[in-house]
């Protein structure tokens, strides 16, 4: 199937589809509430390098639980999640251990988390403030290009784990990762360190330096 055309619908649904979902031929844009490629299928999706705009929320907004026989070729796509209105629960992003282009995070004014599980690797990962990012326990997030989150002191950033006690690892493929204004958590840095500026340190992370403000940000509460 190859689309032609700028796609808007609910939800796609590929887990027991066999054959392939082109958008690359056409590179087309896509917005939907959620996405879901668990399954067994022998199946191919193509992402195009359009904007996949995920706008739900208090779901496993994209779900690759189950990624037997699935192909996935993120071209030079971007995955966006920004909720529609206000989320009341988390943004769930379940990476299957597949490779992803671009992903991208916008503020969310309440605080509910993007929670990422499933080990994928990200090309380049944005993050933009207010946000919170949560990476699930026991899991490894590989991120190929050196991020670069950056709060205020106003809307600052809260990196962890999933966990009040548990970690989880995030690997920087390359040198020059950095923070600024962000509370960090229960994470596992390796291959390369994390700097973060401006910044405050919940504990239990290892190969992060984290420099502390010399005044203090304003408050936030922080959801997951």
């Amino acid at each position: 199937c190859t689309v032609n055309t700028t796609v808007t619908v609910q939800q796609i649904t590929m887990g027991a589809f066999t054959g392939t979902l082109d958008f690359a031929t056409n590179d087309n844009n896509v917005t939907l509430q959620t996405f879901s490629g668990t399954g067994t299928g022998a199946r191919v999706l193509n992402m195009g390098d359009g904007l996949w705009l995920l706008t739900s929320f208090n779901a496993n907004v994209w779900d690759v639980t189950t990624g037997t026989n699935f192909t996935l070729n993120a071209n030079a796509s971007t995955l966006s999640f920004i909720p529609s209105s206000t989320p009341t629960g988390s943004i769930n992003f379940v990476g299957g251990g597949k490779s992803y282009n671009t992903v991208t995070h916008s503020g969310v004014t309440n605080q509910q988390a993007l929670v990422i599980s499933g080990s994928p690797t990200i090309a380049t990962f944005t993050i933009t403030a207010p946000a919170n990012v949560l990476f699930s326990v026991g899991t490894t997030t590989t991120i190929s290009n050196a991020p670069s989150w950056t709060g205020t002191s106003t809307n600052q950033l809260f990196l962890g784990s999933g966990s009040t006690t548990g970690v989880a690892t995030v690997v920087l493929s390359a040198a020059g990762g950095i923070t600024q204004w962000a509370a960090i958590r229960g994470l596992t840095v390796t291959t390369n360190a994390l700097m973060a500026t401006n910044s405050f340190d919940l504990k239990g992370n290892t190969l992060v330096t984290i420099t502390p403000p010399s005044t203090g940000g304003g408050a936030r509460i922080i959801s997951g």
